[in-house]
Order: C-alpha cells, then sequence, then structure tokens
C-alpha cells in the first residue's frame, strides 16, 4: 500500500478574515476617535461630526460658519474640542452711536445700553445725559445717543449809562453854556451760569451782577453872570459894544463905477447908499446892525453883496476916489449895543 501525501493548508481561506479584522480595528479607531460637536447659532442647533482633535475655530470652519469680529463665541475659538461639546455663538448686530454729536454705526451683541457704552468704551460724565435709559435693552437698528452736558460759570462787562445834569455856572455869561465835567460810562459785571449741550447753549442763568465802576455824570454848565460891557475908545468917547469881529474890508462907491447896472443908489434894506452904508453877510451881521469900525467910523449894516461873504464887510463912500484910496484893509468891527 503506497504512502498518501499530507494535505496542505488551505492560505486563501484566511484573507477574508484578516480584511474583515482590518475592517474592525480601523471601524474601532474611528469611533474611538470620531467627536460629534453642538453648535448653536441664535437658538439655531447644527450638529458635527468630527474624527481629528482641532480647535473651535477648525470645527467652525468645517461647517462653514463665517463669524464676524464682535460675534460672541463660547468657548474661545482657541479651546481645544472635547467630545459632546457645545459651541455657542451670539451674533452682533448694528446699533447706531452718536456721542456729543457725533454718529458711528456699532456692532453689538445685545444687552442694556450700560453694556453698550461699556463695550464700545464711551464714559459718562456727571451731567451727561444718555438716549435712552442706561437700563433699557438695546435692539438691533437702533439709536443710541449721548449728550454732553456741560456747565459753567461765565462773566460779562457791560457798560452803565451815565446821567447829564445842569450847573449854575457863575463865572458864564448868561446864555452861554460849557461842559465843566465830562460823563464817564460805568462798568458792571454780570456772572451766568451756562449750560451747554454737545458744545451749543441751551440754558443761561444769571447768577448775580455787581458794579466794578460807578458812572460819573456829564455836569453842563449855564452861565449866569450878567454880560459885562465892553467899551471902546473913540475920538467922540467911549462906545459899548457887544461884540467884535475881524474882518476883510473893501469899500465901493454907489454909482456905476464900482456897482455897474446896480447903480440906483438903493440898498438892499431900501436905504439910501452912501457914507456910514455898509454891506455885510446878513449869517454873520444881520441886517440893522449898527456898527463901529476904526478907520472909517460908524457904520449900519445895511445892504448886501454877491462877493460879501463871511467874515468881510464893505464899506460905502461918497466919491469914487475916496473908495479907491481906502482899498483893501484887515480891520475890527464893533458891533455896538
Amino acid at each position: 500500500m503506497g504512502l498518501v501525501p499530507a494535505a496542505r493548508p488551505q492560505k486563501r481561506r484566511l484573507w477574508p478574515y484578516l480584511i474583515a479584522a482590518v475592517v474592525l480595528l480601523g471601524l474601532g479607531v474611528y469611533l474611538t476617535a470620531a467627536k460629534t460637536v453642538t453648535i448653536i447659532v441664535d437658538n439655531e442647533v447644527q450638529q458635527v461630526v468630527t474624527t481629528w482633535t482641532g480647535s473651535v475655530d477648525d470645527v467652525l470652519a468645517k461647517a462653514g460658519v463665517a463669524l464676524l469680529p464682535e460675534d460672541r463665541v463660547e468657548p474661545a475659538v482657541n479651546e481645544r474640542v472635547t467630545r459632546g461639546m457645545e459651541i455657542r455663538i451670539t451674533r452682533s448686530f448694528p446699533v447706531t452711536l452718536v456721542v456729543g454729536g457725533s454718529e458711528k454705526t456699532a456692532r453689538f451683541i445685545g444687552g442694556s445700553v450700560k453694556d453698550l457704552l461699556e463695550q464700545q468704551g464711551v464714559e459718562l460724565g456727571e451731567m451727561d445725559r444718555v438716549i435712552p435709559d442706561l437700563t433699557q435693552e438695546v435692539a438691533s437698528s437702533q439709536t443710541v445717543e449721548v449728550i454732553r452736558v456741560t456747565v459753567e460759570q461765565i462773566t460779562v462787562e457791560e457798560d452803565l449809562p451815565y446821567a447829564s445834569r445842569e450847573w449854575a455856572e457863575p463865572t458864564l455869561e448868561k446864555g452861554k453854556t460849557k461842559v465843566v465835567q465830562q460823563g464817564q460810562l460805568g462798568v458792571q459785571e454780570k456772572v451766568y451760569e451756562v449750560t451747554c449741550e454737545n458744545g451749543r447753549e441751551v440754558n443761561r442763568e444769571l447768577l448775580l451782577t455787581r458794579v466794578v465802576r460807578e458812572p460819573k455824570d456829564e455836569i453842563i454848565g449855564i452861565g449866569t453872570r450878567e454880560p459885562s460891557k465892553s467899551v471902546i475908545t473913540t475920538s467922540r468917547g467911549p462906545i459899548q459894544y457887544k461884540e467884535v469881529k475881524e474882518m476883510v474890508a473893501t469899500a465901493y462907491y454907489p454909482g456905476p463905477e464900482s456897482t455897474g447896472k446896480w447903480a440906483d443908489g438903493i440898498t438892499a434894506t431900501g436905504v439910501k447908499a452912501g457914507y456910514g452904508i455898509a454891506a455885510v453877510d446878513p449869517k454873520v451881521i444881520p441886517l440893522g446892525s449898527r456898527l463901529y469900525v476904526p478907520g472909517y467910523g460908524h457904520a449900519l449894516a445895511a445892504d448886501v453883496g454877491g462877493a460879501i461873504k463871511g467874515n468881510r464887510i464893505d464899506l460905502c463912500f461918497d466919491t469914487y476916489n475916496e473908495a479907491i484910496q481906502y482899498g483893501r484893509r484887515t480891520v475890527k468891527v464893533y458891533i455896538l449895543e
């Protein structure tokens, strides 16, 4: 009887077991490494399964969740992910913040007006006002205004008017006046409490008024002295006069040689022209005034002339030669009482 060869092992039948073992091992590793993370965005829940040990930021990137800098993430984005972790995201929203009149748009994650101001680094002064109230909750797109209020005292100077008084002045002739004392304005100070909002004055309250310098009255002297009699001595004796003027004197003859077509011998006042008649400017010497002119004598202001204006006088002579000889000279004209 011959020998029967021994049977060889069936190696090919072991491969399925090996593959299954590898698969089971890999599944075990996967199940061991896999982590389920819950992402909650403003109460919306999303679950993400991750198989690596990354950070919160990595998980959010894998889930396609974009963040704004003002959004709040809990835990922090650099925290390591753990199995069963909850990531909570509170989205920020826009609000309008007006501080002292300057406006800007800010993003806020929610809370009271006070929380918003603290987040934005806005410090309040003692007198500042906030609209709405600090305790009110802030909503999306709401406007929050901080009104800067300042209160200060200012001093304003004002003039005090002076009065004008009359004074009986015995050294001054009747009918004349002069300023005996110049008036001087006084000064007073007014202290106000001024309230400004955002740099604009909204209220002014007078606190006190004080006089810094009293005004000084103006005093007008009214003449009370009887006018003294003025006398000029002539060859015919003393003559009293009330006024004397220095004037330029010329001479004329009432005939055609001096007066041309007006040579009718009648003056402007109807008096016949001749020696002792003077032509004057009525604005300087009233017509009808009695005069005395040294070197000529007594005269009556009874005529006018086109060239006789201001401090000029034209003296009448009986002959043309006398008028030529008198010529033109400066004289004192005494206006008699």
